[in-house]
């Protein structure tokens, strides 16, 4: 698995979170860098670019330099960050209430579970809310948001193989994240 992406976004982290929590737009537009195109900055962007250095054992200083920068301002913005991951957390169930409101029946959802090529990409919105769930505590109508989606989820799949790079693997758990292994 690449990094060089991860280890761009984390640089741009450092530089740009502070500015992130005071701007209105929730999904803070990044220009390209070295001929890289980033996802826009949020929180649970950023997050999920930690889990995943940190699952493939990266040490590097632009990412301890991109920890201790959302640290500082987590602590010294708290509000400002705390309802930005909410908002985001929000944004993020509905569309993945969406997506698999859009499936349809329960014999589209167990195909898009594991089967459907957008999958795995759209897997990464549950992963953030994840992230978000762990990191921001989440008003509570929106848990319970996430939770009938997980039981209808649940209930409609069935154990399969891992949906992302196997490299991966090691850093989620079957029981924690059971949406990326499905059939």
């Amino acid at each position: 698995m690449d990094t060089k992406l991860d280890l761009t976004f984390a640089q741009v982290v450092t530089k740009q979170i502070e500015d992130y929590v005071y701007a209105e737009v929730l999904f803070y537009p990044v220009n390209p860098v070295g001929g890289l195109q980033l996802p826009p900055l949020t929180i649970g962007n950023w997050l999920e670019t930690d889990w995943r250095l940190t699952a493939l054992g990266v040490s590097d200083p632009s990412l301890d330099a991109a920890r201790a920068e959302v640290q500082r301002v987590r602590t010294e913005r708290l509000d400002l960050y705390q309802n930005k991951a909410r908002r985001e957390f929000k944004s993020r169930i509905d569309t993945w209430t969406l997506w698999l409101s859009d499936q349809g029946n329960a014999a589209n959802i167990q195909r898009a579970y594991g089967n459907d090529p957008a999958y795995p990409t759209q897997v990464h919105v549950r992963f953030k809310l994840e992230l978000l769930k762990d990191h921001v505590p989440q008003p509570d109508i929106q848990l319970a948001r996430l939770i009938a989606t997980d039981d209808d989820l649940r209930r409609h799949s069935k154990p399969g193989t891992f949906v992302w790079d196997k490299d991966l693997i090691p850093a989620a758990p079957k029981d924690k994240y059971w949406w990326l292994y499905g059939a």
